[in-house]
């Protein structure tokens, strides 16, 4: 990397991010880390809800996030469930996801490290 760049990088808030799409597509975690996801479509589903709360309540361990502008209504739904389960959880508001993904997630419970688990998608 010449200089240019690096100054460059540093104007722009440090170092490069690691897979920034997938961050990005993962409220700002790995894939590899997510336990489990509900994307907007799913939002009012009671019964993903109830299905999301057994998995809060099987794994003590992890985060919840939130990206408050593609939960609206039902913000607090999971607020409540995260609360309820005593897992720490982040409210997002990033919206470049909302215009780059159809269907984005819109709440997630990710691992600290890597869990791997192949089907993240509540059904």
């Amino acid at each position: 990397m010449d200089i240019n760049e690096r100054l460059q990088q540093e104007q722009l808030g440090g170092q490069p991010k690691i897979n920034p799409d997938e961050q990005r597509r993962y409220l700002g975690t790995f894939r590899e880390r997510v336990i489990a996801a509900i994307k907007v479509s799913q939002l009012t589903d009671k019964t993903i809800q109830s299905q999301f709360e057994k998995i809060l309540t099987k794994h003590s361990t992890g985060k919840v996030l939130i990206d408050q502008t593609l939960t609206t209504d039902n913000f607090p739904t999971f607020v409540s469930l995260a609360t309820k389960t005593h897992h720490p959880f982040t409210v997002l508001s990033d919206v470049t996801v909302k215009n780059q993904v159809t269907d984005p997630i819109a709440v997630l419970l990710a691992a600290d490290t890597a869990v791997n688990v192949n089907n993240i998608y509540l059904d």
